[in-house]
């Protein structure tokens, strides 16, 4: 099952890189809108996705203390490798977004893996589907800062690996896995905070107004939001 979940998060993944690729293909001037709706994608996975089952699921003193030190560590790492003439998108912002997505995967992979995994199609199909928003930001991203397409196919292929393997390890230690997991879920939700708020809304403010910038990123939350609604149970 762990093998089998990789490949479907790289499909996921996939098929949001495919689609990022093509809106700049036919709509390249369109991409640093893009960027920024990614943003309020990215804050409607935390506030409609990631929150609500949080509160679900898992004690908040401990998601809190995860979500404290992951914002505090990217903060960190920001304020070390920060360089004055970098004023919008930067391969910073990559690896930030990366390592967000990453602590996400790990969480994943742990949750479906401390339960009993079902081999269904709508099961699968939650997953690819989850993964899709996430494949469009890291696409948008490369493609902006012009690095080329073979990375986004070597990025992709470590986050599923790291979902797989991270289930594997939560089948197995079902026991301990929930507290793990719980600090993990903070972790996820305060580096994909830093993530959107410092790195990508952040440094849009001096591209767009205030009033455009706020519309976008409405739009991409309700997008998410009516994404997540339209998802298989």
């Amino acid at each position: 099952m762990p093998l089998l979940l990789s490949g479907v998060s790289v499909m996921g993944l996939g098929i949001g890189g495919v689609l990022t690729s093509s809106i700049n293909r036919f709509f390249p001037k369109k991409l640093p809108y893009v960027y920024v709706i990614c943003g309020g994608i990215l804050m409607g996975i935390i506030s409609f996705d990631l929150i609500p089952h949080t509160l679900k699921n898992f004690d908040f003193k401990g998601v809190l203390l995860g979500a404290l030190t992951g914002y505090i560590v990217m903060l960190l790492i920001g304020h070390f490798f920060h360089h004055k003439e970098e004023l919008n998108v930067s391969e910073r912002t990559l690896g930030f977004l990366v390592a967000a997505i990453f602590f996400h995967h790990i969480i994943m992979g742990f949750s479906y893996g401390a339960v009993t995994l079902f081999n269904s199609y709508s099961f699968l199909t939650a997953i690819i589907l989850h993964q899709i928003p996430e494949g469009i930001a890291i696409m948008t991203i490369l493609l902006i800062i012009r690095i080329k397409g073979i990375t986004f196919l070597y990025i992709i292929s470590i986050l599923s690996v790291v979902f797989g393997v991270s289930a594997f390890l939560g089948e197995s230690i079902k026991e301990t896995a929930r507290t793990v997991d719980t600090l993990l879920t903070g972790t996820a939700i305060g580096t994909l905070l830093f993530v959107t708020l410092n790195e990508i809304i952040g440094k849009s403010k001096k591209q767009f107004g205030r009033i455009p910038l706020l519309l976008m990123i409405t739009f991409g939350a309700i997008m998410i939001k009516i994404y997540i609604s339209l998802l298989p149970d």
